[in-house]
């Protein structure tokens, strides 16, 4: 039988000996597992039996999206938000190109306020002067005629909207117009050729035509009614 070298003799010594070192080490160990194994109860222990049986299961795919989102801050509130706006710096850079829009919006809205107060203005000076005019009605009887108005210096000699109605019971020409109180000049156009002054007037101004004019003066405490 074969000798060992003296080197690998002092290599199985070596290996001896660290095996021995292990196996002292284990059996040190032991004791201690097992009084911790002693040390604990039946449903400890049954829950440890579980937990080494349970399969190893792969996260699911989205784990890690889930855990995002639940570390993600909470939004604030519209309120807190605008303040922590307000309060932080901020700055601003402004081109003719950029403050265009803004200007035109601007004056949009600034021609259309001028013209609802205008009009509001307009209306409640119709209104004042509506309601301190003279209310006077014109009479003709001219059941013949197909068409009459009234014409005067009230409205620049001017038939359109001063149309009169006729009224086939009575058999007159009539039309109430509202006038501020003043002299005026009027007569009646008769299917729209004829001239005529009116019959009932108590004045009458010669035309510089060789014709007549029939004169009305209204005031505000004598109503005038032709």
């Amino acid at each position: 039988m074969r000798q060992k070298d003296p080197l690998w003799q002092t290599v199985d010594s070596k290996t001896a000996g660290s095996e021995d070192k292990t196996s002292e080490q284990n059996r040190r160990r032991e004791p201690s597992l097992n009084n911790q194994m002693e040390q604990l109860t039946d449903k400890e222990l049954q829950i440890a039996h579980w937990i080494e049986k349970m399969p190893d299961l792969e996260p699911p795919s989205n784990l890690l999206t889930s855990v995002m989102q639940s570390i993600q801050p909470k939004k604030l509130p519209l309120t807190q938000r605008v303040v922590l706006w307000a309060k932080s710096p901020k700055s601003f850079t402004f081109t003719p190109m950029k403050l265009a829009p803004v200007l035109m919006v601007l004056i949009g809205i600034f021609v259309v306020s001028g013209y609802w107060v205008f009009r509001q203005k307009d209306w409640g000076l119709y209104s004042n002067q509506a309601e301190s005019h003279i209310p006077v009605v014109f009479n003709l009887s001219i059941p013949e005629a197909q068409a009459v108005a009234v014409v005067g210096t009230f409205n620049g000699w001017q038939p359109r909207g001063y149309e009169m109605q006729f009224n086939r019971e009575k058999k007159i020409w009539s039309l109430t117009v509202r006038l501020p109180e003043g002299r005026y000049e009027y007569a009646f156009l008769v299917d729209g050729q004829r001239v005529l002054p009116d019959p009932e007037a108590s004045l009458y101004q010669d035309d510089g035509f060789g014709n007549e004019n029939s004169v009305m003066i209204l005031r505000t405490k004598n109503e005038k009614t032709t």
